[in-house]
This record gives structure tokens, C-alpha cells and sequence, in this order.
């Protein structure tokens, strides 16, 4: 609180350096909305994160539906645990992780609840019931409530609003907000989703199906209890994300999506402008759908070097007998080994195999002891 109160008044004092008004008025309504873009340009980084991962996650849906397939009807603990170590491989593999598309949204949080309790500290300020919060001293505090937004208090909400004028505002805010986040989500799942994910089966899809109807319902009734300065953070936080999702879907779309393939057929058109030839154009297209066909899980430096070795064997082993090498297998790229020379998948197979082995061996001790037990006893009723 100590923190956001600070922020907003020296976006305040830098509005008013400016040549807006001091005291009560757009000066205040100006620094929630410099609050929001000094927020959102600070989890820039984290946002940048969350959509390579969202895009690393649609493109192992395949691999993960498959593995969802495969333990199909199985609700065994062990079953369970084998299917979650195999995801994980998966995700690893990738450079991905299903809880990195929630980090922005985890930052953002205990912002929003410090501003919800800065704006409700301001009428305990303005009024001498509470001590000054940070350089919120009382004559701030009332100017603060006495700025309004198309007429609405920055302070009031749906419930304590003095007048109809305030509610409309409110009401309309509210709308703007469900209709922002609405649109954002469908503009994630209609354009930069492969066709491969846009299964009603895929988990991830129904997720954000619910995400596009559900948040939007929730805004509506959350509204009601909102401040109009938290309304006012909340829109333009709402139209920020939309804007520069609109930005990064354009440039740097899922492959595979309607994005990726309207993005694709306006470089072929601007290559064509260019004067390039048909096979110059094929071959940026190929370079393009290589870099964007996933990250690669970067080695370390001995892996790296092992990696190279083999490669290195498997190119002279190749040169050595082409002929009877098969064509689909030398296209079949080097999996990724550890240090003990195993997969991920090796690995996770070898843990399931030991606990599998160690559960057997303490079933026997259990069904040894127990006979044990029955013998004594027959021998003591003898």
C-alpha cells in the first residue's frame, strides 16, 4: 500500500509539472491509469515468458493428449504418477511448464488488493480517522475524492454511489472491463491456436473456453464492489493486454495458426515485391518454419560436448556404411541423453520399474510375515 500510494502521487505531481491542474481533478484519474503502464511495462518480461510458454504448451498438446490416451481409464496411484513423470519429460523436453502462463497474473494480484485498500483508506484520511498513508496527507486525500470520472467519485462504487450518473458511469466501466477480457480470450483461442488444440477434448481448450465466458460473468458481479479508481486500473489494464496481445499474435504467432498462416502469406507477398525468385522464397520459408518450430532445451557444457562426439561417430559411421543405412532413420534426430547415457523417457521407464520392484518386495514381506504369525499361532493351539 505504502508503495502504491507513493507511485501514484509522483505520477500526480509529474501530470501536474506538466500543466494539468493541482488539487482535485485528471490529474489523479491520469495517474491510476500511469500506475497501470508502469505495472504492466514491469511484468513485460514475465509476459513475454508466459507466451512462449503458452505457444511451447500448444505445440506439445499432441504429445500430451497422447500420453493422456495412453492412461486412458486408469486411476491407479501408480498409473497416475507414471503419467504425471512422463508430462513432466514432456514439458522439460520442451522448455515449457503448465504453471508459467499464471506468473503475470500472480504479480498482478497483490497489486490490485493494495490499490483496492489504498482507495478505501483515502475517506479514513480525508475525514482524520486514519494517519497519512506514505505522502497521502489529508489535503491529498480530499482532493482525491473530489476527483471524478464523467462525473463518478474516484472513490464510490455501485453500492455507496450518490447518484444514477455515478452508477451509469460504473455500469459502463464494468462492461468495458467483461467486454476487453472477452474479446482478449477470443482472440487468443480464434487466431493464435492450432487447429491441432482446437479439439472440445483437449483440456487446455476447454480451459480457456471456460476463461472467455467465465471471467467476463465474474467481472460483471465483481464490479459492484469496486471503486471507481480500481474500475478505471482495471480497463486500461484490460485494453494494454489487448493491444499488445493484438501486437505479438501479428508478429509472433503459434505455428500452425490462422495467425501464423496470415503472417506467413503477407512475408510471401512482401518477398514478392521484392523481386525475389519462387525458390528464394521457399527457402526463408523453410528457415522460418525451422525457428519457429520450438525451443530447443539448451546442454550444458560437458552435455554439449558428448552431444557433438556423437554426432561426430554417427557422421563418420554414416560415411562408412550409407548403404545400409536407412533413410528414415538417419533423419530421425539425436534424442537428448543425460550424464548416465538415458533418456527422459529411459529414466522415467527405470523409476517406474524401481518402485514397481520395491513395492513387490515389501508385498512379500508383508505376506511372509504374516504367515509367520499364522504359524505361530497354530503351533500355540496345538
Amino acid at each position: 500500500m505504502w508503495v502504491i500510494a507513493w507511485i501514484m502521487e509522483i505520477l500526480r505531481r509529474v501530470f501536474v509539472a506538466f500543466g494539468l491542474p493541482d488539487g482535485a481533478g485528471a490529474a489523479w484519474v491520469l495517474s491510476i491509469i500511469g500506475l497501470t503502464v508502469v505495472v504492466r511495462l514491469l511484468v513485460l518480461p514475465l509476459y513475454n515468458k508466459q507466451i512462449r510458454s503458452s505457444r511451447q504448451a500448444q505445440v506439445i498438446q499432441p504429445e500430451v493428449q497422447k500420453i493422456q490416451k495412453k492412461y486412458k481409464g486408469k486411476k491407479d496411484m501408480v498409473s497416475r504418477r507414471r503419467m504425471q513423470e512422463e508430462m513432466q519429460a514432456v514439458y522439460r523436453k520442451h522448455g515449457t511448464s503448465p504453471f508459467a502462463t499464471c506468473l503475470p497474473m500472480l504479480v498482478q494480484m497483490p497489486i490490485l488488493f493494495a490499490l483496492y485498500r489504498v482507495i478505501s483508506a483515502f475517506p479514513g484520511i480525508s475525514s482524520g480517522r486514519r494517519e497519512a498513508l506514505g505522502p497521502i496527507t489529508k489535503e491529498l486525500a480530499t482532493d482525491f475524492e473530489k476527483s471524478t470520472v464523467f462525473g463518478a467519485p474516484l472513490a464510490t462504487n455501485f453500492r455507496t454511489a450518490a447518484s444514477t450518473n455515478s452508477q451509469i458511469v460504473i455500469g459502463v466501466l464494468v462492461l468495458i472491463m467483461s467486454a476487453t477480457m472477452f474479446y482478449t480470450q477470443h482472440q487468443l483461442m480464434r487466431k493464435n491456436m492450432p487447429e491441432s488444440a482446437l479439439d472440445k477434448s483437449n483440456p487446455m481448450y476447454r480451459t480457456q473456453q471456460i476463461m472467455m465466458y467465465g471471467m467476463p460473468i465474474m467481472y460483471i458481479f465483481m464490479g459492484g464492489v469496486l471503486q471507481v479508481a480500481v474500475l478505471v486500473y482495471w480497463v486500461a489494464g484490460n485494453i494494454w493486454n489487448l493491444c499488445q496481445q493484438a501486437w505479438f499474435i501479428r508478429n509472433n504467432p503459434t505455428p500452425g495458426s490462422q495467425a501464423y498462416k496470415e503472417r506467413q502469406k503477407r512475408l510471401r507477398e512482401k518477398r514478392e515485391r521484392k523481386g525475389l525468385s519462387k525458390e528464394e522464397i521457399e527457402k526463408l520459408e523453410s528457415e522460418d518454419a525451422a525457428r519457429a518450430g520450438g525451443r530447443v532445451q539448451p546442454l550444458g557444457k560437458e552435455r554439449s560436448k558428448k552431444a557433438a562426439a556423437k554426432a561426430a561417430n554417427r557422421a563418420l559411421h554414416n560415411d562408412a556404411d550409407d548403404s545400409d543405412v536407412d533413410e528414415a532413420d538417419s533423419d530421425k534426430p539425436e534424442e537428448v541423453r543425460g550424464k548416465d547415457g538415458l533418456t527422459e523417457a529411459e529414466r522415467a521407464r527405470r523409476r517406474y520399474e524401481r518402485r514397481q520392484a520395491e513395492r513387490a518386495r515389501a508385498k512379500n514381506k508383508a505376506a511372509n510375515r504374516k504367515k509367520r504369525v499364522q504359524q505361530n499361532q497354530k503351533k500355540r493351539n496345538f
